[in-house]
């Protein structure tokens, strides 16, 4: 029997907010979002007793594939994740001096930023920065990628049990994926193997610190593997744009995410090469966010 993703997801449907020049928004349904809600895993029962399976939404855009899953990541409760934001905002890695360039003009980055990686072996260019080394995971970041992986390996795998392609309209389980969950899921011994070998963390301190559009389309990336985005404090938007321009020329906002403290979003392919995201300022917001993106380098 072909496995259905719809069963084990929720679709909505989100709206085109306001526009920079303050224009009223149109309401606006994107392909394969909608209001309806279907059985999920969380009512599945276990041993006469409802077992607790944490509950993926599919928010996904035509070639744009994303899963979303709401505070499960640094903590079950507030107090907790906001524990484990602060040891990461107290880690001494970050960087508060990053400068770029925009039409030759040399500008001072206003978050801080940090890497991460396995062994400490991964040189990547990032921000205007090129080939940093990325050195090894501290504790409280190694036991988030290790939630985030056991997370995405307990879904894959149950979504596949019984063997079946999960493939539904804007999104599909890349096979790469589950060869590699169910790789890590029976090994045996000192065997190592794991989903994500880096992280790149992004410090929002206020509303008024930002990232500009863009895609997480590096060749060093491995493809198949989606980019892992958690969110730590403040809940802050997230846009998404095509990449390509409309019959106007321009390239307007088709989606915002609002994403939450403990969020946890997967971006698959091919969803970075038609799309760009960004965090737009939002001077309104008082607090701070932290946000980890993990990835698997290949090169």
């Amino acid at each position: 029997m072909k496995v259905h993703l719809l069963s084990f997801a929720t679709i909505y449907k989100p709206t085109i907010m306001k526009r920079a020049n303050n224009d009223v928004a149109k309401q606006s349904t994107l392909v394969g979002w909608g209001k309806k809600k279907t059985k999920t895993v969380d009512d599945s029962v276990s041993n006469g007793k409802k077992k607790h399976v944490p509950h993926w939404e599919n928010v996904s855009l035509p070639n744009g594939p994303m899963l979303l899953l709401h505070k499960h990541i640094g903590g079950n409760t507030s107090s907790e994740r906001r524990d484990t934001k602060e040891s990461l905002v107290k880690m001494t890695h970050w960087n508060d001096n990053v400068t770029f360039q925009i039409f030759g003009k040399e500008c001072k980055m206003r978050r801080r930023i940090c890497q991460f990686s396995t062994d400490g072996k991964i040189e990547y260019s990032y921000s205007g920065l090129k080939n940093v080394v990325a050195p090894s995971f501290p504790d409280v970041l190694y036991e988030l990628k290790c939630e985030v992986e056991s997370l995405i390996i307990d879904y894959v795998l149950e979504i596949t049990k019984d063997g079946s392609e999960v493939n539904t309209k804007n999104l599909s389980i890349p096979h790469e994926l589950i060869e590699l969950a169910k790789s890590i899921k029976n090994r045996k011994g000192d065997e190592k193997e794991e989903i994500y070998n880096y992280c790149l963390l992004n410090h929002y301190r206020n509303g008024e610190e930002y990232m500009g559009y863009h895609a997480d389309d590096e060749a060093s990336m491995q493809q198949s593997i989606p980019i892992a985005s958690v969110s730590l404090g403040i809940t802050r938007s997230f846009d998404i744009r095509p990449r390509k321009k409309d019959c106007d020329g321009k390239r307007k906002r088709v989606a915002r995410l609002p994403l939450n403290d403990g969020d946890l979003l997967l971006m698959f392919e091919p969803m970075q090469q038609h799309y760009e995201h960004g965090i737009p300022v939002e001077k309104k917001v008082v607090g701070d966010r932290i946000n980890l993106t993990f990835r698997r380098i290949i090169s």
